[in-house]
């Protein structure tokens, strides 16, 4: 799974408050309260060690980290099935204001530990759409940091396998989404997230960093943007390299790099565009308040 759909599922996973949505899991037990033999923060949560961390031990330090986890609410329901979502990346940057408790189960475990978390329902809150006012249990595994704007080994130059069209644009395809039938068309708004680079490495801009999606309308993108997104459906993932008639070499007075650039971009919704720029809807529609 590509970088940017990581933390594109963590949102949408973290925001699921309908269990049908999730496969159910056996559910540890207790639920409700931490055991007796259960150790408690500072913070006043509990956890009990399932599997040490390898020596030495380390903790996280960076925004972004990966990690897998399992999380039922105390009724039984599993709100979080690790095998459904695999390994997540999120940035604590984010996390921090919607899911503080997440923050703190994160950055207590261990690099390669997994660990019981108990969480009551006071600590949870603010917490997801649609929480139960309930205790959750965390089972999780954090495997450490990335950078997902690290450049790609590719940045230099297209590599031989990358496909190009006759304007000089050159794109691979790094993850196909759920493939929905459909593509955006010219005049469409689209929501994305993604990572400039380059040749020579540097970031130049993300919304990673931004910690959210960026909604576009398709028409004002650069030439390369527009012809590169006509070619995804909705989840796909692909890295671009776009020369620069394409890019930004025509473009006066912008404080964008010239030449070529390298961007990653993974498609999270389109649609018709509105009288006022409003986010699209989890279809890839724009909302009726903005119709």
């Amino acid at each position: 799974m590509s970088l940017s759909r990581c933390l594109s599922v963590l949102l949408l996973v973290l925001a699921l408050p309908v269990a049908a949505q999730v496969k159910p899991l056996p559910a540890p037990s207790p639920l409700d309260a931490p055991p007796k033999d259960a150790i408690e923060t500072a913070t006043g949560i509990y956890y009990k060690v399932l599997k040490p961390a390898p020596a030495p031990v380390t903790h996280t330090r960076g925004d972004f980290i990966e990690f897998t986890v399992n999380v039922w609410s105390a009724d039984g329901e599993t709100r979080i099935n690790g095998q459904q979502a695999g390994k997540i990346l999120t940035s604590m940057r984010r996390l921090v204001n919607e899911q503080p408790a997440m923050v703190r189960v994160i950055k207590s475990t261990p690099i390669g530990e997994t660990r019981r978390w108990w969480v009551d329902a006071e600590r949870m809150k603010p917490g997801y759409p649609g929480m139960p006012d309930l205790a959750h249990v965390f089972d999780i595994t954090v495997h450490g940091e990335k950078d997902p704007t690290r450049a790609p080994p590719d940045v230099a130059a297209p590599p031989a396998d990358a496909i190009r069209t006759a304007s000089g644009l050159a794109y691979k395809v790094l993850e196909r989404g759920n493939r929905a039938p459909g593509h955006p068309s010219a005049m469409d708004h689209v929501r994305v997230h993604y990572t400039g680079w380059t040749p020579a490495g540097q970031v130049f801009d993300s919304s990673l960093h931004k910690d959210k999606p960026a909604t576009f309308p398709l028409q004002n993108l650069i030439a390369g943007w527009r012809e590169g997104i006509l070619l995804m459906q909705r989840g796909d993932s692909f890295r671009f390299w776009i020369p620069g008639h394409l890019a930004y070499d025509n473009v006066p007075g912008n404080q964008a790099p010239k030449g070529m650039l390298v961007f990653d971009v993974t498609l999270l919704a389109f649609g018709p565009m509105a009288p006022i720029q409003q986010p699209l809807d989890a279809d890839g529609k724009v909302p009726d308040s903005a119709q």
